[in-house]
Order: C-alpha cells, then structure tokens, then sequence
C-alpha cells in the first residue's frame, strides 16, 4: 500500500460524510441558518454528557488532490477524557489506535508491528496529534466541536435544516452546517438522541478535494471493558519509528 494511500484511509475513517438527494432551502430555514437547531442542541448535549462512546462506520471517499479512492469501515470506542481504541480497515489494510491515557500506539495488524508517542489529554487532542502526523482530520470530533461552537455563540457556524430523509431505514432530520473552513451535510436521527446517521464532509475552499461520506451505528449505552484501553505487543511484533511504520507495505 502507497503512503498516499494510507494517509487517505485513515483520513476517511475518522471522518464523517454523506451525500443524498438535493431538498430546497425554504426562506424560514434561511433566516435561521445560524441558529443552533433544537435537534442538534439535543444531539450536542447528549454526546456532551456521555462518558463513553462505542460506534461502527463504514465509509467511502474521493479526493482530486491525493487522486484516491478508497472504502472501508472503522470502529471507535472511547472514554473521557483521553482513552479510545480504532480499529480501521480497507481492502487489506488494517490499523489500530490505542490510548491508554498515557501512551497513543498505532499498530499495523497485518506487519505485526506499531509505534508509539506521548497521549494528548484529550480525545480529540489526540485525534489532532493523528492528523498531525498522518495528514488528515478526524473531522466526527470536528463536527462535534462545531456544533459546541454555535451553542456558544461564538459565530462562524452556519446551520442550515434541509428537510427529513431516510437513511438506511432511519429517519432522519438533514442539516448543512459550515463553518470557516469545514462543511457537513449532515443526517441525524429524528429520535432522540439523535445520533448521526450518515456525515458528508468537505473543505470550504476546495469541496471537491478531497469528500468522503460516512454511515454510523452507534451503541447508545455503551458496557466498555476499560482492558480495551490497554495495549499488549503481541507475540512477534515489532517496534518501530511512526515514520518507518507508516510507510512499512503490507
């Protein structure tokens, strides 16, 4: 697998997209674009007061610029304030990212080898030190963080309700939410709590750079085994430098 290739597989699995039928943007909905609608101030809330998350996505995605295409699915399990582990996998390709609140290990399943670095006290501290790394966004988190943005007020997010679709069975209340420089068409469940269904994400100067689209499962009381936080070498595995990992073929 090519280093471009990878950088954008994992860019794809933590991030968040969809795309779906175009509805029209009604004049009540124009005025109220910057408002932090009540479905997603629920949404906001709920993720807010959770202390764990466990969720599945399956993805797909494009991008001019690394002229890649690509598909898989990802499995993310977290705990505040810092402690997760993804498992993300496409075509023969296989990586897991641990943080044990201490230590954030990236192990390539198929080599049987990983590196590791300091954890950030975060989650999605850490899901920056990754994109730091590796060149792409966890743009889910992102996609949080923007939503806490508008509830404060602090301007540069534009909202936008686009009317109720159905989405893998679901149905789901549709929002465009852009910030300066990040948009999302977004698919929530129109039950509470309104989890995310699907996610269409893109750049604000360039949309079609780089677009994948995203469609979730979520456990919604999650039971975590906090021995999933914890990373045990296997037998036979190596270490190695995160650069040497990275661009290690399968």
């Amino acid at each position: 697998m090519s280093f471009r290739a990878l950088f954008y597989i994992l860019f794809c699995l933590l991030a968040v997209p969809a795309s779906g039928q175009e509805l029209a943007e009604s004049p009540a909905n124009a005025e109220a674009a910057s408002a932090l609608p009540t479905t997603l101030k629920e949404l906001r809330e709920f993720i807010d007061a959770q202390q764990d998350m466990d969720f599945q996505t399956t993805f797909h995605g494009s991008s001019n610029v690394l002229d890649t295409t690509t598909q898989g699915t990802g499995q993310f399990t977290t705990r505040r304030p810092n402690l997760f582990r993804i498992k993300a996998s496409s075509g023969a390709n296989a990586y897991e990212y641990i943080s044990d609140g201490t230590t954030l290990t990236i192990y390539n399943v198929h080599t049987n080898a990983y590196a590791q670095t300091a954890a950030r006290p975060s989650v999605l501290g850490n899901m920056t030190l990754i994109a730091g790394l590796m060149s792409f966004q966890a743009r889910i988190f992102d996609f949080f963080a923007a939503l806490d943005q508008a509830a404060a007020g602090a301007g540069g997010v534009k909202i936008t309700a686009k009317g109720t679709e159905s989405v893998g069975g679901r149905e789901c209340d549709r929002f465009n939410v852009v910030t300066m420089t990040e948009k999302w068409e977004s698919w929530v469940e129109k039950a509470p709590p309104h989890l995310p269904c699907k996610l269409e994400s893109s750049d604000v100067d360039d949309p079609s750079a780089m677009v994948q689209v995203n469609e979730f499962t979520w456990k919604k009381a999650p039971n975590i085994d906090p021995a999933i936080f914890q990373f045990s070498p296997p037998h036979g595995s190596k270490q190695l430098d995160i650069g040497t990992l990275l661009a290690t073929p399968e």
